[in-house]
């Protein structure tokens, strides 16, 4: 199962990570009609549908081969993003962008609620997510060097034809190594809910304190690729340093998630929640937003907050996934992961608008300071209240 994930996530995120630092940037060149607004909106339509898609096919998912979904959604998602170059105006632009999102959307969860169906503990859980995320980070440091060169060069169109590539031939892998005929449903287990999980997000309350912080902290890391894609964009015209701002943060993540997936593990079998470590995420995220605000004009502050930034990364998204597991019950699997999904569909949703477009009219009016320290107001508040409610 770990090799099977692992190749999955290494092909398909080095596609994903060779066009998502420089999306924001290549929007306006597939069409001049694309301004500050139109980035927004696009990038908050294709991280809606990468994070809720799979949301609308819950029912299907529970039942469908898993073989099936994995490699239907990682075709999807590369077809979606090969045709944007010869996308018809805006509109093609969304609807190609919100085709891929949603069969990654398809793929991430049937990958994820294969992991939680196969592993009963929580500590083994979060060490095969945090092993995911290594494999993520060794595509996520190779994919912005390839992004800016190609795009410093003026080839868009290579650039999305090879992230095309890149998704088919992770669909080859799914196809080879997952077991055919593998479901997610067992014969005792009910039918999962499908959008009347958004009621269970509100009204359950265990759910409601995980989904919170979760959005929150999802709203936070979602400005990785949208604010401080454009924010790094205006400190340095040298596509070297843009690529090493998002490749440190990589080889970061790859350097650090096993020792603290480690530590994590040691702590979650003492008893400690998994809240604790998502709660520890979302401070050092603040922490990083703080130091662009204090120094929002410096390359080198810059480069010290995405330290600070993957910090709080190797805490925040492998506990995500550990989080939402322990509320199972009697929920289906394809449930649980889909009450994942509606907290990180909002977070990331409302943050890649918020840095794709309210960071640009903030910086033009006020300097990007002001936006960054309230982006690291939100994130305190929300750990020390959530703590306070928890207790």
């Amino acid at each position: 199962m770990g090799a099977t994930l692992v190749l999955d996530y290494l092909f398909s995120h080095l596609g994903y990570f060779t066009l998502l630092p420089v999306l924001p940037v290549l929007l306006p060149r597939l069409d001049p009609g694309v301004n500050a607004w139109w980035t927004g909106a696009a990038l908050f339509a294709s991280t809606f549908a990468l994070r809720a898609g799979a949301l609308f096919v819950g029912g299907y998912l529970h039942r469908a081969p898993v073989r099936r979904t994995m490699v239907g959604g990682l075709l999807l998602a590369g077809a979606g993003f090969g045709a944007l170059p010869w996308a018809p105006g805006i509109p093609g632009i969304l609807c190609c962008l919100v085709a891929a999102g949603f069969g990654i959307s398809v793929n991430g969860l049937t990958a994820r609620a294969y992991v939680v169906r196969a592993l009963p503990s929580a500590g083994d859980r979060t060490t095969v997510f945090s092993a995911i995320q290594v494999a993520v980070n060794v595509s996520a440091a190779l994919g912005p060097v390839i992004a800016n060169f190609l795009l410093g060069r003026g080839h868009n169109g290579l650039l999305l034809s090879l992230v095309a590539a890149l998704y088919a031939v992770a669909a080859s892998a799914a196809l080879v190594t997952v077991p055919a005929g593998l479901r997610l449903s067992t014969q005792e287990e009910r039918r999962p809910l499908r959008l009347g999980v958004l009621k269970v997000v509100f009204t359950a309350p265990d759910v409601r304190r995980v989904a919170w912080v979760t959005a929150v902290g999802s709203l936070l890391y979602a400005q990785l690729f949208s604010a401080l894609a454009l924010h790094i964009a205006r400190l340095t015209e040298d596509g070297a340093l843009r690529s090493a701002f998002f490749s440190l943060n990589a080889v970061l993540v790859v350097a650090l998630q096993i020792p603290v997936a480690v530590i994590m593990k040691r702590g979650l079998e003492r008893g400690r929640p998994p809240q604790r470590y998502l709660l520890l995420g979302l401070l050092a995220f603040s922490a990083s937003y703080a130091v662009l605000g204090l120094a929002a004009h410096s390359l080198v502050a810059a480069f010290a907050a995405i330290v600070v930034f993957t910090l709080a990364e190797t805490l925040f998204t492998p506990t995500v996934n550990t989080a939402f597991a322990e509320l199972g019950g009697d929920r289906p699997v394809v449930e649980v992961l889909s009450l994942r999904q509606v907290a990180t569909a909002a977070g990331e949703s409302a943050g890649s608008f918020v840095g794709g477009a309210l960071f640009l009219l903030v910086s033009s009016h006020g300097g990007p300071g002001a936006f960054w320290f309230l982006l690291a107001a939100v994130g305190a508040l929300t750990a020390v209240f959530a703590r306070k409610g928890g207790r």
